[in-house]
C-alpha cells in the first residue's frame, strides 16, 4: 500500500503539472488508494500500539482518534491543488 500511495501521488503530480488534465477514473483510484492506505496504516498502528514508548504511544493514539480528520485534510490538500492548477478554467465556467 505504501508503494501504491507513493505511485498515485506521482500520478497526481503528473496529471496536474505535466499533462495538465484530470481523468475521472484516475481520481477515483486516487481516493480509494489513499483511503485504503490510511485505514491499513491505522489498523497496523492500533495493532502495535501497546509495544510503543510513551511519547510514540500518545502520538499514535492521537492519529487513531483523529483518523477521519487526517484523511479529510489529505483530500482537501489535493482538492486545493486541483483548484489552484485549473483556476483559470474554473472561472470561465462561471
Amino acid at each position: 500500500m505504501t508503494l501504491a500511495v507513493v505511485f498515485i501521488h506521482w500520478l497526481i503530480f503528473q496529471s496536474l503539472y505535466v499533462i495538465g488534465a484530470l481523468c475521472p477514473y484516475c481520481m477515483v483510484v486516487w481516493v480509494v488508494t489513499i483511503a485504503v492506505f490510511w485505514h491499513t496504516t491505522i489498523h497496523n498502528l492500533r495493532r502495535h500500539q501497546g509495544s510503543l514508548a510513551s511519547p510514540a504511544h500518545r502520538g499514535v493514539a492521537m492519529l487513531i482518534e483523529y483518523r477521519a480528520a487526517v484523511l479529510t485534510a489529505w483530500y482537501l490538500v489535493i482538492i486545493v491543488l486541483i483548484a489552484i492548477r485549473f483556476w483559470d478554467y474554473w472561472v470561465t465556467l462561471l
